[in-house]
């Protein structure tokens, strides 16, 4: 049952996403260290949804593997 409500708040949040990012389709500057581009403002939300994705991904990766070996240690 929580797998299944996990499922329906990700669709809700990525509708969410595309209409936010549709309804903004201008153009933004973007500076990275020494340079400045014009991206689509699409591309600078899905991007940084990405990232943010990513680092929850590994987040979850580094505390999953901390409990795992908190496991193994108990066990011996």
């Amino acid at each position: 049952m929580k797998v299944q409500w996990q499922v329906i708040v990700g669709i809700i949040i990525a509708i969410l996403i595309l209409v936010f990012g549709t309804t903004n389709m201008g153009t933004v500057d973007v500076k990275l260290l020494f340079w400045t581009v014009q991206w689509p403002l699409i591309i600078v939300i899905l991007g940084s949804v990405a990232a943010g994705i990513i680092m929850v991904l590994c987040f979850n990766y580094y505390r999953s593997r901390k409990k795992k070996k908190s496991v193994k240690v108990k066990a011996k």
